[in-house]
C-alpha cells in the first residue's frame, strides 16, 4: 500500500478530529509535495484531505485563526484545479464557506460576509448560507448598539460618581443622566427591533 492510499484509508475512517489534525500535520510535507507537484487526481485528493480533515476541524475545535490561515492556503491551492478539474466550484463552495465562519467566530462579521454574499448570490435557497448571512447582518447592529449603550452608561457612572465625591464645577446635571439612560434604552430597543426586522425579511443582494 502506497502513502497515499494508506492515508486515504485513515481520513476515510470515522476517527476522531484531534487524530486527523494530527496526521495531517505529521504528513504536511507529503500533502504540500501532492499540491505543488501531483497531477490533477493527486491535487484533488490533497485538497480534499486538508479542507474537510484538517481545516474544517481545526474550525470545529475552535482554532479559528489557525484554520482561517489554513483556508487561505485551499484557496491558492485551487488555482491549480481552475479549469481543469469538476470538482473545482464545489471546493470553491466549501473554502469560502469555511472562511466565512472562521471570520465569523472571530466576530469579524463585516468580513465573514463578504464570503457569505457570494454564497448567497449562487444559492440564495439554501438556508444555512441565508441564516449565516441574516446573523452576521444581525451582530454587526449589535455591537454598534453595545458600544452607543456602554458609552451613555460610563457617562452616567462618571456623573454619579462625580455627583458623590461633590468636585466643585464638575456636578453632573440630572438631565445629562436621564438623556444617557435614554440613549442606553434606546440604542438596545432599535438593536432588537431591526434584528427582528433582518430575521423576517428577504435577502436582496
Amino acid at each position: 500500500m502506497t502513502k497515499k492510499e494508506e492515508l486515504k484509508v485513515f481520513f476515510e475512517t470515522e476517527r476522531e478530529r484531534k487524530k486527523k489534525i494530527a496526521r495531517y500535520e505529521e504528513n504536511n510535507i507529503f500533502f504540500n509535495h501532492l499540491l505543488k507537484n501531483g497531477n490533477e487526481e493527486d491535487v484533488e485528493f490533497a485538497i480534499l484531505i486538508k479542507m474537510y480533515n484538517y481545516a474544517s476541524h481545526l474550525q470545529e475545535d475552535g482554532y479559528y485563526k489557525k484554520a482561517n490561515s489554513v483556508a487561505d492556503e485551499i484557496e491558492k491551492d485551487l488555482e491549480r484545479l481552475k479549469g481543469q478539474s469538476e470538482l473545482y466550484e464545489m471546493y470553491l463552495e466549501g473554502i469560502t464557506f469555511l472562511k466565512g465562519v472562521c471570520l465569523g467566530r472571530l466576530r469579524k462579521h463585516k468580513e465573514s460576509n463578504k464570503y457569505f454574499k457570494q454564497l448567497v448570490e449562487k444559492n440564495p435557497t439554501n438556508d444555512n448560507f441565508v441564516d449565516w448571512y441574516k446573523s452576521n447582518k444581525k451582530n454587526q447592529i449589535a455591537k454598534i448598539a453595545n458600544t452607543i449603550a456602554m458609552v451613555a452608561i460610563s457617562i452616567v457612572i462618571v456623573g454619579i460618581i462625580l455627583n458623590y465625591l461633590s468636585i466643585p464645577n464638575l456636578n453632573v446635571p440630572i438631565i445629562i443622566s436621564a438623556i444617557m439612560w435614554t440613549v442606553w434604552l434606546l440604542a438596545h430597543l432599535v438593536s432588537y427591533v431591526w434584528r427582528k426586522i433582518i430575521d423576517k425579511q428577504k435577502i436582496k443582494l
